[in-house]
């Protein structure tokens, strides 16, 4: 099972990356395309109104209504994972790589900015989610059953115990 804020996490960087390398590989052939600072307030402004689209409840868009719906993990007593593991997506990367660098190529410069839509995308995904977790006091899971390939499930974090003091009387 992988958590599913990294597993967000992990595929925006690896489109991040394939918009790196195809705008170098597109500046190298040819020249590359200009950014002015109002085009950075332009997408930045974007990016958050996506985000602020994505935490809400608006079927097709949001992602509250899914993540609400989320069961628990169906055996508490499986171990889950808590750590990081660093399986990079591969297929994200070069499947916007070949994209960005077919249509920078072959069209304008600003193609190979493409995979920068899947990262704010992703990206948006993880804060979203990383928000409800922690609203919620849970953790989600993304599961590799064969039956439901992508299912979430989520477990319930457990607080940290009391401080203690030397005498055993409450703190405070």
């Amino acid at each position: 099972m992988d958590r599913q804020v990294h597993d967000q996490l992990k595929c925006a960087a690896a489109s991040a990356v394939a918009a790196g390398v195809a705008l170098a590989v597109t500046s190298g052939v040819r020249e590359a395309p200009g950014v002015h600072v109002g085009d950075v307030v332009f997408a930045a402004a974007v990016a958050t109104l996506w985000t602020l689209l994505k935490s809400t409840r608006l079927k097709g868009i949001g992602l509250l209504r899914d993540l609400d719906a989320t069961q628990p993990l169906p055996d508490p007593d499986t171990p889950t994972p808590t750590v990081f593991r660093p399986r990079f997506p591969l297929r994200v990367l070069v499947l916007y790589l070949v994209a960005a660098l077919g249509l920078s190529l072959l069209f304008s410069p600003w193609w190979s900015l493409l995979p920068l839509v899947g990262a704010v995308d992703w990206l948006s995904d993880a804060v979203v989610t990383a928000h409800w977790e922690r609203r919620r006091g849970r953790t989600l899971w993304r599961g590799h059953d064969p039956d439901e390939p992508g299912r979430l499930a989520f477990t319930t974090v457990t607080p940290p115990p009391a401080p203690r003091t030397a005498t055993d009387a409450p703190p405070g």
